[in-house]
């Protein structure tokens, strides 16, 4: 494991990897040119799983929920448990004008709509979204930490049932 990174800004983020139907949820980031899931800051009073909802929403027109296993129930909103998330990982960025850190608290998703594929509506904010077979996720340029974190997805849902994404 790393522990030795440059002394730059952190910047925390939310993402939410959603697998459907044998298919990933990604959007294709206009700046650093590759594929990636959905999601983006937290903005200011917004929880990270609050926030990888948004994005998915804002960059793709999707409606998902986070998939995690149950928390403790404390009773209080001065102090409570949030969704467990897939992984958090660190991903070293460059946005106005500066190198920064993002910290990616990233959630294991699916989508409201079940037993299909919903429709995706393309933002402003990202140059294309797909849904991409898990069995072609190698032939696209990914951004970093993207295989691994869909490789936890997938394990997660007990999924991997003979799929190599290399």
């Amino acid at each position: 494991m790393a522990s030795i990174r440059e002394p730059l800004p952190q910047h925390f983020t939310a993402s939410a990897v959603v697998v459907e139907e044998g298919h990933v949820l990604l959007v294709h980031h206009r700046r650093i040119g590759a594929w990636l899931p959905p999601g983006g800051h937290i903005d200011e009073f917004e929880l990270p799983h609050e926030a990888a909802v948004r994005e998915v929403f804002e960059e793709t027109g999707i409606a998902v929920e986070i998939i995690s296993e149950a928390m403790p129930e404390t009773g209080s909103n001065e102090a409570f448990f949030l969704p467990k998330p897939l992984c958090i990982h660190n991903v070293k960025a460059f946005e106005k004008g500066e190198h920064v850190h993002h910290l990616d608290l990233a959630f294991l998703c699916r989508t409201v709509e079940r037993g299909t594929l919903p429709a995706i509506v393309v933002s402003e904010e990202v140059k294309n979204a797909a849904w991409v077979k898990l069995d072609d996720i190698h032939r696209l340029e990914l951004a970093k930490n993207v295989k691994e974190a869909l490789s936890l997805a997938l394990a997660s849902l007990k999924d991997v049932s003979s799929l190599s994404l290399d």
